[in-house]
């Protein structure tokens, strides 16, 4: 889950809980304004009737126009005593007006007269219905819940955004960062101090992985570079003494094992040169190249090369691959695939190319899938190649499609390994 998400669901989370208990306060503190203004309109009405029956005045008439009903009836001293003098609830009352029975608020208060005669006082104003009432509160209460959340919510959302800009920035960095390529300083363009330190943070790292990283390149290179001339004057030596007259046949037949491996160190080393040069650059010609016409002269010597095996090719050109880059890489990226396929095909099978305007791909058939995270790494061999392999011919590939912005993307479907060059 995103940052930006994670904080999202957070929020609403937190602002859920907060406005639920929030609509709930909000519900019994209106059921009780209502409750008290209510009770202090029937405080006020009842006033009025006590002090009109005491002194003697005509009680309003019950058919007043209103809705409000009021009953006096006389009670017992003992009644009287044993109750509490003033109570409010909530009862179903006939109003005679509307000749139905509706929800009111009812006042019950007792008094006494100068003849010490005590009358009960029942007042009722018709109120809200509770059920109502709830409905309108709780419809109100969610729509402002469901405008509130949603407010807070896109104004956290581009606050939040506006204010990860940074992040955003050094995130697009390390996506782009590629190890040996020129890259701008990482983005440090704010004044939060986090990502100030963030951003100083990675750019120390990435100097030095760069130092570490153009010093094993250079090792390598002077290595490899090194090692080329005294390999070679082994592998001469070797061959003269082949040429003795004196060698006996178990002289001769060691000689000639010492003498293949030095032709495969030889070849190790000149692959190690080869890759090093594609990581310098020191390549920089460039040209179109017409892909169609490298895949014909590789097919054409692969298949020589391997016509032992019975190997079938099936090529598919839609339309020809055109890209400018260096005609020697471009020969090097096709023959090392089509190498890779006809190297682990068994015999009797199908290496297929397809190619179009974006690219091209190359599939042999296999029983499971390769490890596509270690595939491009220098020595990596799912199993033992057999001759011929070095275990940097897919490496040299990926180095030389990431030299030119191309793609090389490795899939297994239907049986087949699947390489493709693609437009990035």
């Amino acid at each position: 889950m995103k940052l930006l998400a994670k904080i999202t669901l957070s929020l609403a989370l937190a602002l859920t809980v907060l406005l639920s208990i929030w609509a709930v306060c909000f519900y019994f503190a209106t059921i009780e304004e209502i409750n008290d203004e209510t009770d202090d309109s029937l405080i006020e009405y009842s006033d009025e009737l006590i002090v009109r029956k005491l002194a003697g005045v005509v009680l309003p008439s019950l058919d007043n126009g209103t809705n409000n009903t009021y009953y006096i009836d006389e009670i017992s001293a003992d009644e009287a005593l044993s109750r509490d003098w003033i109570t409010f609830e909530y009862k179903e009352i006939f109003i005679s007006s509307i000749n139905e029975f509706e929800s009111a608020r009812v006042l019950t208060r007792i008094f006494m007269d100068r003849n010490d005669r005590y009358y009960e006082l029942t007042v009722a104003v018709p109120t809200y219905e509770k059920e109502d009432i709830s409905r309108s509160i709780l419809w109100w209460i969610v729509a402002l819940y469901v405008l509130m959340l949603l407010s807070i919510l896109c104004i956290s959302v581009a606050v939040i955004s506006y204010n990860m800009r940074p992040l955003k920035a050094i995130l697009k960095w390390l996506d782009d960062y590629n190890p040996g390529k020129k890259m701008p300083p990482v983005p440090s363009d704010t004044r939060v101090p986090e990502f100030s330190r963030l951003a100083s943070t990675i750019q120390s790292a990435a100097d030095r992985f760069e130092v570490q990283y153009l010093e094993q390149k250079r090792f390598i290179g002077n290595a490899s570079h090194e090692l080329q001339t005294p390999l070679a004057s082994c592998s001469n030596r070797v061959e003269l003494l082949l040429d003795s007259p004196d060698l006996t046949r178990a002289q001769a037949e060691e000689l000639v094992k010492v003498h293949r491996e030095l032709q495969e160190l030889i070849r190790l080393n000149r692959t190690l040169l080869l890759l090093t040069k594609i990581e310098h650059g020191q390549f920089p010609e460039k040209k179109p190249v017409d892909f169609s016409s490298v895949v014909d002269n590789a097919l054409e010597m692969f298949g020589e090369i391997y016509s032992s095996r019975c190997i079938q090719v099936r090529k598919t050109v839609q339309e020809a691959f055109r890209f400018e880059m260096n005609e020697q890489l471009a020969v090097i990226l096709v023959r090392n695939l089509l190498k890779n396929a006809f190297l682990h095909s068994r015999q009797g099978s199908e290496v297929s190319l397809n190619m179009d305007a974006d690219g091209f791909s190359v599939a042999n058939p296999g029983k499971a899938p390769l490890d596509s995270t270690r595939l491009f790494s220098r020595f990596y061999r799912e199993t033992p190649s057999g001759e011929g392999s070095t275990g940097l011919g897919l490496a040299i590939a990926d180095s030389i499609c990431r030299s030119y912005g191309l793609s090389l993307v490795y899939a297994f479907r239907d049986g087949n390994h699947i390489f493709s060059v693609r437009f990035s």
